[in-house]
């Protein structure tokens, strides 16, 4: 849609956060003015609303030109600007207005007028630039002098920084967000060093602050640049990947493609130049094989082998025997009603006995079953001792620990909420705290990622007790690592892999096929309809039809679109990706009723299932957490923001907050692991390649609870389970087996420094 140009005066401030800068006005046109005349018949008045991010506060009475486009909703046509100029900033009525409005608490329109009289239409920018002028005003007293010097320089030198930051083309939005996240100084910071901000600010990578740098005119061959396109290569891969380091080659490579498309900028040289200024300031570490590591995930990686092996040398003697566990195994048996296997009696008996221990299984073989036995057997081994208090019950999400709870009885946590995260990056507890937990369970482990997994490690006494849960054939983290499955390969410490299904389990055909992919089998059965799955061969343009079908027809039969249904989609983009559907499956289920909030390229609406996408501890709301739209929150017709309702209870989120929000009817895999759904749809399709793997289908299937719908290609299926994930880039396994004991410079020993730290710190 093209841009257009209006101006007007503000009638009215409806709405304004000084938090994020967006506002909403309502301003007066004047139709005398030829430009503005041609608007008479579209707007049917001289009064029009327009939304923008300012600098400050607007005013009743300003001047502005905004430049945007019109839209409309259910309030009818509004402007939404995208930048706007102040007119009459330096008229009298203007400072007039300015000097006597909130911004200034205590100067009114006498004071205003004697400060205009004094210095004149420059006024402003005199006070900021000598705010000693200020006393020579007459008339105004001590408190009214300093109110004047301190918030006219603020305010104007917040001007200055905009305008500079809008002079480098970046958007009103960004520049705003910009001086939110680096202060008053955010320009002399870019100008500095433009690659800052792709460590300081979300939503920054290395092309967009490029792009600023160039304006800047940085040199292509400078260090600065080449440092910053390393180091953030380096980073990008590690977590795209999952891999824990890259080899050296496989760095270079990466570099001269990204740098060099246009001319030789960067040889070899240039390369392990840029390496010895990065290992010297510990941004990164080279081993003795030359792979490349982020400094944290090294420093991690070693940590949790030291952490591994001193569980693994302590002396344990816990006071238990063997004939006193199995005593304590029947008489758990007799009260529970259940009969256990020969693996889960040596699962609970080994839990008991070890220091740490693995408990790793397929779906069906019965881990929370374990865990609930283990508990209780703690308890009773020690009655008199509160051990309960001591005990700590984790799991990596908020739904993982609810699920967990419901299942044992038992309270359980996050592990984020038991190490006392507090948001960037910061812990209450890690190797210089340590927790008062005694035995700690956590389930899912397979989702913890290296760093995670250090710190937890790290937060413990080398006396406790850990057992680990978690199956090892399902996806890895999404950040590096790969921690289940290498200390299991590590062969050091004592694991039970439980493979019986159990008798309550043995009819469910959803868990025969799990365990069928998992193998790299396809049932013969595949196609014919179970009583709890089945699968629909559909052509690419007919999945989301035959989706939207699949949900329509579940809800008929009493199912929960937000609690009961899930579809699990492998990618994101494309016209059967997960942006596609969410889309299609919210304008066919919840289609609204002109009540709405624009975002971006999405809309909210109430009653729209959404899932959290970043965790955000001061709101107790974490990543993956999904929920429901109960409200959008308005004040004098304009929305300013809407209110989320999680399994814990309400969330509230601004305008500028709704990024950390996705819909959520069809989510990734990834975003599924530790949750379970009573109906899990499944669409394949070779647009999909890209993704398809064996342990995402596996994954993917054992999320479903009671029913299991796959659809599309069976042929993308088939494809999908034979393409094996490679196995990530890491040394944990080996640094274990042989018993890597590093002691770690003071310096560094806290994990919350290291969280802390930014990789452009030595770009001064």
């Amino acid at each position: 849609m093209m841009e257009e140009t209006i101006y007007g005066v503000v009638t009215r401030v409806t709405y304004y956060s000084d938090e994020s800068h967006f506002g909403v006005v309502r301003i007066k046109l004047d139709y005398k003015d030829k430009e503005l005349a041609k608007y008479r018949d579209k707007l049917f008045s001289n009064l029009l609303t327009v939304t923008c991010n300012f600098d400050r506060r607007p005013l009743p009475d300003e001047e502005y030109d905004f430049t945007g486009e019109f839209v409309t909703n259910q309030y009818g046509i509004q402007f939404k600007a995208r930048s706007f100029f102040r007119r009459n900033a330096n008229t009298f009525e203007g400072i007039i207005a300015f000097l006597s409005s909130d911004l200034f608490p205590g100067i009114g329109k006498v004071a205003a007028t004697r400060v205009y009289e004094s210095l004149g239409k420059d006024a402003l920018t005199l006070i900021e630039r000598n705010p000693e002028i200020i006393d020579e005003v007459p008339g105004l007293n001590a408190k009214q002098k300093e109110t004047l010097k301190t918030n006219i320089t603020a305010l104007e030198q917040q001007k200055r920084q905009l305008v500079n930051l809008l002079d480098l083309g970046i958007t009103m939005n960004t520049a705003l967000k910009l001086i939110k996240v680096l202060g008053d100084n955010a320009f002399e910071i870019i100008q500095k060093n433009p690659y800052s901000l792709i460590d300081l600010v979300e939503g920054f990578g290395f092309r967009r602050a490029d792009r600023i740098a160039m304006e800047l005119g940085i040199p292509k061959d400078s260090e600065i640049r080449l440092t910053a396109l390393t180091f953030y290569l380096l980073r990008e891969s590690c977590f795209r990947s999952g891999n824990v380091y890259l080899e050296y080659d496989e760095l270079f490579n990466q570099v001269i493609n990204e740098i060099n498309r246009e001319e030789n900028i960067v040889f070899l040289d240039d390369f392990e130049n840029i390496l010895k200024k990065l290992v010297i300031n510990k941004k990164i570490i080279l081993d003795e094989e030359k792979n490349i590591y982020l400094y944290r995930l090294y420093f991690s990686e070693n940590l949790l082998a030291q952490k591994v092996n001193e569980f693994l040398n302590r002396e344990n003697n816990n006071g238990y025997n063997i004939k006193e566990i199995e005593n304590l195994i029947k008489k758990i048996q007799e009260k529970d009603g259940i009969l256990y296997t020969g693996k889960q009696k040596e699962a609970i008996i080994s839990a008991l006995l070890e220091s740490l221990v693995i408990i790793t299984g397929g779906p069906g073989t019965g881990k929370s079953t374990i865990i609930k036995a283990i508990i209780e057997a703690l308890i009773e081994l020690a009655p008199s001792e509160m051990i309960s208090e001591k005990i700590a019950l984790l799991a990596p999400t908020g739904r993982a620990a609810k699920r967990l709870n419901e299942v044992c009885r038992f309270p359980a946590q996050t592990i984020h909420r038991f190490l006392g995260y507090e948001g960037q990056g910061i812990f209450k507890f890690g190797p210089e705290a340590k927790t008062d937990a005694k035995i700690v369970i956590v389930d899912e482990f397979s989702m913890v990622d290296l760093n995670l997994a250090a710190r937890l490690f790290s937060s413990l006494e080398t006396d406790v007790k850990v057992i680990l849960v978690g199956d090892v054939d399902q996806l890895p983290s999404v950040e590096p690592g790969e921690v289940l499955a290498d200390l299991i390969s590590s062969q050091e410490i004592k694991t039970i892999r439980l493979d019986q299904i159990h008798r309550q389990s043995e009819d469910s055909s959803i868990i025969s096929l799990a365990h069928s992919v998992n193998q790299g089998l396809i049932e013969e059965s595949i196609l014919q309809k179970q009583a709890d799955r089945s699968f629909i061969r559909l052509e690419d343009q007919q999945i989301i039809p035959g989706l939207l079908k699949t949900v329509e027809q579940a809800m008929l039969k009493g199912m929960d679109l937000i609690k009961d249904i899930q579809v699990l989609v492998p990618l994101y983009k494309g016209e059967v990706g997960i942006n596609a559907i969410n889309q299609k499956m919210q304008d066919q289920f919840n289609p609204g009723a002109g009540r709405e909030i624009k975002h971006l390229t999405r809309v909210f609406r109430v009653n729209d299932k959404v899932i959290q996408l970043v965790n955000r501890s001061e709101k107790m709301v974490m990543n993956g957490d999904i929920g429901y739209i109960l409200s959008l929150n308005s004040e004098d017709g304009e929305y300013f923001g809407l209110t989320v309702m999680f399994d814990f209870g309400p969330v509230d989120y601004k305008l500028d907050e709704l990024e950390d929000l996705a819909h959520a009817y069809a989510i990734s895999i990834h975003k599924s692991q530790g949750s379970e759904y009573e109906l899990v749809i499944l669409p394949f399709s070779y647009k999909y390649y890209v993704m398809l793997k064996r342990k995402l289908i596996y994954t993917g299937i054992t999320r479903a609870k009671k029913y299991l719908v796959m659809l599309g290609n069976l042929d993308a299926f088939r494809f999908g389970i034979r393409d094996v994930e490679i196995k990530r880039k890491t040394k944990l396994a080996e640094k274990i087996r042989t018993s890597f004991n590093t002691v770690f410079d003071s310096e560094f020993e806290d994990l919350g420094m290291m969280e802390n730290l930014s990789p452009y710190d030595f770009m001064d």
